[in-house]
């Protein structure tokens, strides 16, 4: 098809230009100049610095002091109290119980906001979730959602006359347990107080039991796992609830978050299962039997609890710990999913090891390790989580899972045959409805090896309690992962660090490294950890980090340990034991990052919750603020606060060079006008004096009487030129403008230049008038343009400028050039200043050379072969833009333990081999 030609009087459009092709490399090279963000950084204050200036500390991070493992704790524990008897004193000063203004479930449920059930964006709970794995977008399609999705037609109205209508977003954010922001889950019927609920309420019955833990409608599996692995260890349970009064309504606990502990209070509203008596439908009801029965059958005891509830009908506990628990984590959505060993971690402040079942290398010493935690003062907790191939469960056990261990025993049967055993529970408490939940295989209830023998040694009772045993090796099989963690007391010393990095898309070792000083030899347990982003679930952003690191002494190469999880899913921390001699040790992270493009980033969640809930955006932006105020951490904040003014004061300074440019310009300009005035008014006067001059030679020459001849006629206009050229010729050197851009040599040469004077038009040929006046004009062109060019460039050398000879056209430029500036001037304002005390040139080249070249942009689609891969619309990808927030704690049996930052060396870094691991990815 040929080109349309364009219509008379239009412009033709002009090709463009075709673009020179790049070879491969180049076209690699400038897709990852793109891929990678230009200025990397993090989010790491929701709202400005200044709103809390009262509330975040800003610690000296260069050389943190070691302190007492316990000290912590009795510090949270301590103000717990006080808090908890200051609440007390109001409400007898008040006469009113203890309503809770950070965490009202009351009023948020009546309200319908349910910012205390769901996160930023809604969600809703789910009965059947699997949420023994973290409800993130990590573990890929879920077949059993998939399934149940596919199946759901006029329920939820997303499919109706067997015609699929489903929106592709939902389905995908369905299949992946990630972030559903639907609200099909079921809500809780009403909000009531304990003692509105619970006939005769209290707090425990009998003490703590791992037996009274029973699952609610929460996703909460792993925590409750976790807490029933420490429920009969008196001592730990009696660090968690620190203080209450049940007559006043007010409970605190407290709870470990990235290796501090921290305290919290409720009140004593708990969700219930149904709703109130008439709340849907007005019932007739006059006496109140109606109401009375209905409540007694559906609003009273522990089974009318929504969440978490207690075996005992009157006991407390755990629905007031399950709250405590969901409030400093902003709300009951927040539990849903999770691993029982991080659980564990939040409960006591141990530090938390994942083994898997099938690489066990010496069970003898696994096994003394679980022997050695049933006394009260033994120094692990153990706790299992199920996995393996199919879609439910696994020869009774529910796969994707979490149980805890309970007890384990070494006995003799009947043939003196040792026999090593595990009591498991299943945090539902009971099988379920198809009848999984616990082991069918060898040990378990009814099973042939429980003789009455072993039935009384054991003192086993069968039963629908979620309660079993399976033998030591049957576990190792059926178990996938086991939580092993460590417990510290007042004999440990720790001391961290925290701090921000930027990763790469390519794996390897990072520039930053800690480094250890160890000042005994002993037993040092080394934990590299993230920020746990549960307290801030919905502005994690689309970022995912596993951690390794390595360990080795500050004057050897040879590594000590090399560490990284046993599975990619447990992302919050890894760590290593190990004995260490004095020394000073170094702590080399790697990081490896993928990416979920579909995830919302920080800043979008924010301009979201700001319009549609911004009471739970100030929520979880505050915790999200706390998090990343731990010292170390670069204040992206403060940094741009500081770009800011410099880029203020830059301008600032631009704007006075330049003011003081346009100052000197002006200078410049009415110094060459008074100098043009200056010399035209001396040329007028020159020329009055030789018109009078003339005048009275030909009145002189009238009174004559004798003719005079031809050529002496001729010599006269010579001999005015002569006299005219002399009185120039007195003028000092320098005193014209253009002499001041001359050497002395050319001064002195050009003020010997004759110039004519205005002679009479009468004596003088036409021709010749006409010449001169044409060289005059040229001449003052010329000198104009040389005046100019002085000013740019100033003042030409010797050699460059020759002496201009005494010819006749010389004799006519200086006046002639004046007349023509006096009728038409022609001004060349100054240029910019060269000096470097008006005016810094690096600031100019900085900034342009910072400046992307817009030419080279393009995209290099065009290059591809569209053939094999077609265009397809989609969003335009953010940058690759990684930062994680790390941090290494160091606990040591003894004192003076110290941790810093340091910076890797080029020589140090190519010494190092990395550990096998996956490379960074995304996820599209």
């Amino acid at each position: 098809m040929k080109p349309t030609p364009p219509t008379p009087g239009q412009q033709p459009t002009p090709a463009k230009p075709k673009r020179k092709p790049l070879n491969p490399q180049a076209l690699v090279s400038k897709f990852w100049s793109k891929y990678h963000s230009k200025a990397p950084g993090k989010v790491t204050s929701i709202f400005p610095q200044s709103l809390y200036e009262s509330l975040l500390t800003d610690a000296d991070s260069s050389y943190p002091k070691s302190r007492n493992a316990a000290q912590s704790y009795e510090d949270a524990a301590k103000e717990c109290r006080a808090r908890v008897r200051a609440i007390v004193r109001e409400c007898e000063r008040t006469n009113a119980k203890f309503s809770d203004p950070d965490f009202d479930i009351e009023t948020d449920f009546s309200s319908y906001q349910d910012n205390c059930l769901n996160g930023l964006m809604g969600r809703r709970f789910e009965e059947d979730s699997s949420d023994d794995e973290p409800a993130s977008s990590e573990r890929g399609p879920n077949i059993q959602r998939m399934k149940k999705y596919r199946n759901t037609r006029k329920k939820d109205d997303e499919l109706e006359d067997d015609k699929p209508d489903i929106n592709k977003n939902n389905l995908q954010r369905r299949m992946f347990n990630g972030r559903d922001y639907g609200s099909r889950y079921s809500r809780p019927g009403s909000v009531h107080r304990i003692p509105w609920i619970f006939e005769n309420p209290q707090f425990t019955v009998g003490g703590f039991s791992s037996t009274d833990i029973k699952q609610g409608a929460g996703g909460d599996c792993w925590w409750l796992a976790a807490l029933a692995t420490i429920a009969h260890r008196k001592d730990l349970m009696k660090k968690i609830c620190v203080a209450k009064d049940e007559e006043c309504g007010v409970y605190g606990f407290v709870f470990n978050r990235d290796g501090e502990w921290i305290s919290t209070v409720v009140d004593d509203n708990l969700y219930l299962k149904h709703k109130d008596f008439g709340e849907d439908t007005e019932v007739y009801d006059a006496t109140g039997k109606k109401a009375r029965l209905y409540k007694t059958q559906k609003q009273t005891g522990s089974e009318s609890l929504y969440f978490a509830k207690c075996e005992d009908p009157n006991e407390t506990w755990l629905p007031l710990l399950e709250k405590a628990f969901a409030k400093v984590h902003g709300d009951y959505h927040a539990l849903d999913g999770g691993w029982s060993g991080t659980a564990v971690e939040d409960l006591t402040g141990g530090v938390n090891t994942v083994v898997a079942g099938n690489r066990v290398l010496r069970k003898e010493r696994l096994w003394r390790e679980m022997l050695g935690s049933d006394g009260e003062d033994g120094e692990f907790v153990f706790g299992l989580s199920a996995g393996g191939p199919g879609e439910d469960h696994n020869n009774g056990i529910v796969l994707r899972h979490a149980y805890s261990i309970l007890k384990v025993a070494e006995v003799e049967d009947e043939d003196g045959n040792k026999v090593r055993l595990v009591k498991i529970r299943n945090p539902w408490g009971q099988k379920s409805e198809d009848g999984h939940g616990e082991w069918h295989g060898p040990w378990s209830d009814g099973s042939k090896q429980w003789t009455p023998h072993m039935i009384r040694k054991l003192q086993h009772q069968f039963g629908d309690d979620g309660i079993f045993w399976m033998s030591f090796s049957d576990m190792l099989d059926n178990f996938k992962w086991m939580y092993r963690t460590r417990l510290f007391d007042e004999r440990w010393t720790v001391a961290q660090q925290w701090t921000s990095v930027s990763i790469s898309w390519l794996t390897g070792y990072l520039k930053k490294k800690f480094i250890i000083e160890v000042k005994e030899e002993g037993m040092v347990v080394i934990v590299l950890s993230q920020l746990d982003e549960r307290y801030f679930k919905d502005l994690k952003g689309q970022y995912e980090f596993v951690l390794h690191f390595l360990l080795k002494t500050a004057d050897d190469k040879t590594p000590i340990c090399s560490v990284r999880p046993a599975h990619k899913w447990d992302r919050r921390s890894i760590n290593c034991e190990v004995e260490l001699e004095p020394g000073t040790y170094e702590v080399i992270p790697k990081i490896t990052a993928e990416r979920y493009y579909w995830l919302p980033t920080v800043q979008k969640m924010v301009k979201m919750g700001a319009d549609s809930n911004p009471q739970k955006l100030r929520q979880i932006g505050l915790q999200y603020d706390l998090a990343h105020a731990k010292g170390g951490i670069v204040d992206e904040d403060e940094a741009l606060r500081k770009k800011k003014e410099l880029e203020k004061k830059k301008k600032l300074k631009g704007k006075k060079q330049e003011k003081k440019k346009k100052q000197m310009a002006e200078a410049m300009a009415s110094m060459e006008a008074a100098m043009v005035q200056m010399r035209n008014e001396y040329n007028r006067s020159l020329n009055e004096k030789d018109t009078e001059k003339e005048k009275s030679k030909k009145e002189k020459e009238k009174e004559k009487e004798e003719p005079t001849s031809k050529e002496e006629d001729e010599e006269e206009p010579s001999k005015k030129e002569d006299d005219t050229a002399a009185k120039l010729d007195k003028a000092p050197p320098g005193f014209w403008p253009e002499d001041s851009s001359k050497s002395d040599l050319q001064v002195s040469t050009l003020s010997e230049t004759p110039t004519e004077p205005k002679g009479d038009p009468s004596s003088v040929d036409t021709s010749q008038e006409t010449e001169s006046k044409g060289r005059g004009s040229a001449d003052s062109s010329d000198l104009t343009t040389k005046y100019s060019s002085a000013n740019r460039r100033g003042p030409p050398s010797l050699a460059n400028s020759p002496i201009p000879s005494r010819d006749h056209s010389l004799q006519h430029s200086r006046r002639t050039t004046m007349q023509s500036i006096d009728t038409n001037p022609v001004f060349t304002p100054p240029t910019e200043p060269t000096s470097e005390s008006d005016f810094d040139s690096s600031d100019s080249a900085s900034v342009s050379s910072s400046e992307p070249d817009d030419s080279s942009s393009s995209s290099d689609d065009d290059m591809l072969p569209t053939s094999l891969f077609p265009r397809l619309k989609q969003k335009k990808k953010q940058p690759w833009n990684a930062v994680c927030v790390i941090g290494l704690r160091v606990y040591a049996q003894h004192a003076g333990i110290k941790v810093r930052l340091a910076d890797q060396r080029g020589d140090e870094a190519t010494e190092l081999v990395p550990p096998k691991g996956s490379p960074a990815s995304f996820v599209s």
